[in-house]
């Protein structure tokens, strides 16, 4: 088995789905020498985001948004701590008014 691995074009994945959408996936795979793993990963792609689903950012994107999201998740954490130390800090204000009146 080669270790080089072959950079499809968007045309050449485009040709690639249309292909296998008429004769299906292993006589796919014997043309055009892919795996069905890759078939079935640029058709997801293509039914979700069209054409511009087969330029193969799509993971690098899919990292940047699941790093978008840690980081939010964390800064609504602090923000939820903040809140909270507000929150008790009005409560012990508002029980020693009561206890001077």
């Amino acid at each position: 088995m080669s270790k080089h691995r072959k950079h499809w074009t968007k045309a050449e994945k485009l040709e690639i789905i249309n292909y296998f959408k008429q004769h299906g996936v292993a006589k796919t795979k014997r043309e055009f020498g892919v795996s069905s793993t890759s078939i079935y990963n640029w058709e997801a792609h293509f039914d979700e985001h069209g054409e511009d689903g087969l330029d193969g950012k799509m993971g690098s994107n899919k990292d940047d948004h699941s790093q978008e999201i840690k980081r939010l998740l964390r800064e609504n954490d602090s923000l939820k701590k903040l809140v909270a130390e507000k929150e008790l800090a009005l409560r012990i204000k508002n029980e020693l008014l009561k206890k001077s009146k």
